[in-house]
């Protein structure tokens, strides 16, 4: 996993059993994934999740646009 990624996105059996999540968080990024493909804007996850940081929900969101849930799962051999 690189560097940037683990900054944002972390994945530990200790935590929802190894689910990826927002980092600090219990948040998995599979959720943010499908409140995207819902519909719900960015604004929207910053209100529904105020205690997290913006960066970490914003690089999570950039992240799985350009790669998508599918090759993120792949990535991380989930």
């Amino acid at each position: 996993m690189s560097k940037a990624l683990k900054k944002y996105i972390t994945v530990d059996r200790e935590i929802l059993g190894g689910t990826p999540v927002i980092s600090g968080t219990r948040i998995p990024v599979e959720r943010i994934y499908e409140l995207i493909k819902q519909g719900h804007s960015l604004e929207a996850l910053k209100d529904e999740y105020s205690w997290v940081d913006e960066k970490k929900i914003q690089f999570t969101i950039a992240y799985l646009m350009k790669a998508g849930l599918n090759e993120f799962e792949k990535v991380q051999k989930i």
